[in-house]
């Protein structure tokens, strides 16, 4: 299969298709390297697909459901499969059997590869981007495989699923790393899971994971999971980092723990509620709170572990927890080395409890502990024990008073409240905080009218006389970003448990990724889940109006807002729901359930800061870090934000908050420069020039900021290979920027700079290279405020459902203010992505709109093939003026790519002799439609094969005894050339 060559086929579809010398006879496809797009088949045959070149070499693009399903037994080498649709897969085999060694898979839906129905699927050192790998009634094995950048978890191993995952590597999952559920049972060794925004692993569903030689780092939640059955056994692991809890076991899930290391949990060590886990030679370092939190129905045995230097308690029981600490030592925690409340029942063997910052063992009225060889000593204040010790006891006996009761096993909480309980500060105190924030007149004023009806209530509770409706608590927080509903929200759960209308007042703070799952039912789980977390405080839900909004054919969203309303109605006394967003969309919101508008009877309208409260909200964030405004910086700010537009995406305190960092940025750039040592009056005091809010991020024509900057990008720009007509027309464009400068400086008009650029031609012709110099000249000569470089493509500002891409690609705009964005294959937005909606085309119209209010302050070039970038300014009315020019990218001849190999190797410290260069000349003019394609990639490839090569020859001759020379290790040979 090739591009080029006269008998090959030009698809796999036509290759599959093709007639065998004889029935029984194998087929063995063979492709030449180039990208091969608009592939999408499907095949129930046997087959080996392989990329000659080697991993890499071969690209199959594909929109279709699936850029290749199969059924049949397959093989697939070295190749590299994308599927571009909003739902389509790279991969999908259903009953089949595949086996995919050194390829690539990338999806734009949450999953890239599945196998599913009986497949048997091995995936041996591939690597798989932007989607997940999932297993549903299928096995196999998953072996050296990055997973990277999945949206939601990596991978999701389903329906009875048998699968080996080893030495494996999986990162930024936008979900779990990996998810274990519906009676699988897989076996996970040898696996790193980095930075997955929920858990490394869980596991539920009657499901039993069998985990060994794995290390996690900073899992978003929790990093280890057992719940709902889910039964986990885990073994030589280490857990650094976790955003939560290192392990937590919860609703009859079950956990065995050998030799496990904890590093640094933020919350706690282990959990365990409902569940049991047995621990055996673990250890618990750091943890933010207590080392084990052992919570109702817990049945733990913890045994030769240590705990050391808890924020709290080593090991907390609540009421009718069940543990056994065996051989275990615990030491340096904050409160207590062993806290039990009353109705909790510990056993503590042969352990030793020292060096504590409170008591080594507190045991609350009514606990039942027994103890036998424990040592206790070096404790900061001595032990209490109700009742007494049981018969072997070392431990000193002393019945607390009641002042110094027991304190109680902490549960996990995803966000502490202002105040909690009775230990925390008043209804008034929170309320007078509240006031004491900038603006928000109307929202404090609805607050107050809230807090007060909760009071009333509470008191005619007391005199027995029911307490009124408890509808009026749920609310709708609405309005702009960046207006303070998060805090307001969490104050406001402060209030109501001070007011004792919760039980505790954390504020759990979800989004639709927290509701939403990809699967049916698997919303209505994960809503009930973050809903029980929530429970006696409130769940704040932030951009609400999401959920309204179909991400796919299936409406998951609209499953989350169903589930929320009879949650709300089965449990109307224990959660307050503050749903939040944009005004309109919030709207739309309230009428997706005929039940929504009921439960939420009152709206609180944040709205936008006025230009002084923006003013005085630098000047706090300014009084915070030591800093003081002076009065001529206080007198631009207003000026500043006064003439800022508040649309929709207007970030007010987060648009003030970007200021002051922009200032105090600035200000240090000047004091740098200074000869003398700044006083500290200096030091703090940022001026109007540090502020930049003349213009904002907008373009100058002052100066040039560093004249020998711009020299040595010039430099830099004329020694790329090739380009002419690019490198002369970015002369022009400066010669444009310094001619407006000296009409300016004579007072006669000068035409506002439009940098707006049309990158055409095609891959590997140096368009990003170019850009990233273009950005940095632009800089120099004062034209740009930042001129950092931010490169995007469709992924990046094509969202899944109406509105969402507009915000997708105002953040992505929003990045690049005061630099440049650019926009590769750009054309690709003026594609339908495969849904009813053209999100494409949606991002455009977003574009333009931007480039029109933010017209001086960024600079957007778009990249892709010629022809096709002539259809994407064809897409809105508006696209084609605000593109300045077109800068085309020829491909380079032989000659050019001569050089740019040339270059790549005196970098690289080889050398080529003419006998070299002319075998690879020979070599380039063969191939010429191949680097004519691939431009500086191919020769990159080329390059990297030739130095493979070298290091082969070389290494056979080094294995004969031959002593190599300084230039046999330098020097490139004819032979390496020819792959």
């Amino acid at each position: 299969m090739s591009h080029s060559s006269p008998r090959a086929y030009r698809t796999v579809l036509d290759a599959l298709q093709a007639p065998v010398p004889y029935a029984d006879a194998g087929r063995h496809i063979l492709i030449e390297p180039g990208s091969y797009p608009n592939t999408g088949f499907r095949s129930s045959g046997d087959f080996v697909l392989t990329a000659v070149g080697g991993p890499g070499t071969v690209t199959l693009d594909g929109a279709t459901d699936a850029t290749i399903e199969v059924t049949g037994m397959v093989t697939l080498q070295g190749l590299i499969v994308r599927n571009w649709s909003d739902e389509g897969l790279a991969l999908d085999t259903a009953e089949g059997s595949v086996l995919a060694e050194h390829c690539e898979f990338v999806s734009r839906s949450d999953v890239a590869v599945r196998a599913a129905s009986g497949a048997q699927l091995a995936l041996k050192q591939c690597q798989v981007q932007d989607g997940a790998i999932v297993y549903a009634a299928a096995s196999g094995i998953v072996e050296g495989t990055s997973v990277t950048g999945a949206e939601g978890n990596a991978i999701a191993i389903r329906s009875g699923s048998t699968v080996t995952l080893r030495a494996c590597r999986i990162s930024d999952a936008g979900g779990h790393g990996i998810w274990v559920t519906e009676g699988s049972r897989p076996l996970i060794e040898q696996c790193t899971i980095s930075g997955p925004t929920s858990a490394g692993i869980r596991v539920d569903d009657r499901a039993d994971a069998a985990i060994r030689n794995c290390a996690f780092h900073s899992s978003g939640q929790s990093s280890l999971i057992a719940l709902d059955r889910g039964k986990a056994v885990a073994e030589d692991c280490l857990i650094e980092d976790a955003g939560a809890d290192a392990l937590w076991v919860a609703t009859n899930g079950s956990l065995t723990a050998r030799r496990i290391r904890m590093e640094a949990p933020q919350r706690t060590g282990v959990v365990v509620e409902k569940g049991v886990a047995l621990l055996e030679d673990c250890e618990i370092n750091g943890a933010g709170t207590n080392g084990l939190s052992l919570i109702a129905h817990a049945d733990v045995t913890f045994v030769r572990g240590r705990i050391s230097d808890t924020g709290k308690i080593g090991a907390g029981l609540a009421s009718g927890a069940r543990v056994v600490l065996d051989g275990t030592t615990i030491s340096g925690s904050g409160l207590a080395g062993v806290s039990v409340e009353g109705g909790g029942r510990l056993a503590l063997r042969n352990c030793t409890v020292v060096d504590n910052h409170g008591a080594g063992v507190i045991a609350g009225e009514g606990a039942h502990i027994d103890v036998s060889g424990l040592i206790s000593e070096r404790n900061q204040r001595p032990d209490k024990l109700d009742g007494g010790p049981q018969a072997g006891t070392t431990a000193q006996v002393t019945v607390p008073t009641q002042a110094e009761e027991a304190p109680a096993a902490a549960k996990p909480r995803t966000v502490p409240p202002p105040g909690e309980g009775t230990g925390g500060p008043s209804a008034d105190v929170l309320l007078a905080e509240l006031d004491a924030m900038i603006g928000l007149a109307g929202v404090k004023r609805e607050i107050r009218i809230l807090a007060n009806l909760q009071k009333v209530a509470e008191q005619r509770r007391l005199a027995g006389l029911p307490p009124g409706s408890a509808k009026g608590r749920h609310m709708v927080f609405a309005g702009p970003p960046g207006t303070g509903k998060t805090t307001v929200a969490r104050l406001y759960g402060g209030i109501l448990a001070a007011l004792g209308v919760v039980e505790k007042g954390q504020v759990v703070e979800v989004s639709r990724a927290d509701l939403v799952s990809e699967n049916i039912g698997g919303t209505a789980l994960r809503t009930t889940e973050v809903f029980d977390r929530a429970r006696g405080g409130v769940l704040f839900i932030d951009e609400a109006y999401t959920l309204s909004r179909k991400a796919t054919g299936t409406d998951f969203g609209q499953e989350a807002i169903d589930t929320l309303v009879k949650l709300m109605e089965d449990h109307r006394d224990e959660v307050v729901v503050i749903a939040a967003g944009y005004s309109a969309e919030m709207r739309e919101f309230l009428a997706a359930n005929p039940g929504l508008s009921s439960r939420f009877s009152r709206t609180v309208e944040f709205e936008n800061y006025s230009p002084a409260e923006l003013v005085q909200i630098v000047e706090t964030q300014a009084d915070k870090d030591g800093y003081q405004l002076a009065e001529d910086a206080r007198t631009a700010l207003l000026a500043h934000f006064t003439s800022m537009k508040r649309d929709a995406s207007f970030g007010n305190g987060r648009a003030a908050r970007r200021v002051f960092e922009a200032a105090v940025e600035r200000q240090a750039q000047r004091l740098a420069d200074m000869e003398e040592l700044p006083s500290g009056e200096e030091l703090s005091r940022l001026i109007a020039e540090d502020l930049d809010v003349d213009t904002g991020l907008a373009a100058r024509f002052g100066e040039a900021r560093d004249p020998d900057q711009v020299g040595n990008l010039l430099a830099r720009l004329a020694a790329m290979t090739g380009l002419d007509e690019v490198k002369r027309d970015i002369r022009d464009l400066l010669d444009l920027i310094a001619s407006a400068r000296r009409r300016r400086a004579a007072g006669l008009e000068a035409e506002p700079f439009t940098g707006h650029l049309i990158f055409a031609g095609p891959p590997g012709t140096g368009k990003t290279t170019v850009a990233r110099l273009y950005g940095e000249l632009l800089t120099a000569l004062g034209v740009l405020a930042q001129g950092q470089v931010v490169e995007a493509a469709r992924l990046d500002l094509v969202g899944q459902y109406v509105g969402h891409t507009a915000q997708k690609t105002s953040e992505v705009f929003e990045r690049a203010r005061g630099g440049v964005l650019f926009i590769d294959e750009a054309y690709s937005l003026s594609r339908p992505g495969g849904s009813g909606h053209d999100f494409g085309q949606e991002a455009i119209d977003t574009l333009v709109k931007l480039m029109e209010d933010h017209r001086d302050e960024v600079i957007v070039i778009a990249a892709g093939y010629t022809s096709e970038m002539k259809g994407f300014l064809a897409t809105n009315p508006g696209l084609a003026s605000r593109f300045a020019r077109t800068l085309t990218f020829r491909p380079y001849e032989v000659d050019g790519l001569v050089s740019i190999f040339l270059g790549k190797a005196k970098t690289a410290d080889y050398r080529v002799p003419e006998p070299t260069q002319q075998a690879l000349t020979t070599y380039l003019a063969a191939n010429r439609d191949r680097f004519r394609e691939g431009n500086g990639r191919e020769i990159d490839k080329l390059f990297r094969s030739a130095v493979t090569a070298h290091a082969r020859r070389t290494e056979q001759l080094a294995n004969t005894g031959a002593e190599l020379t300084t230039e046999q290790l330098a020097t490139l040979l004819p032979e390496d050339i020819t792959p």
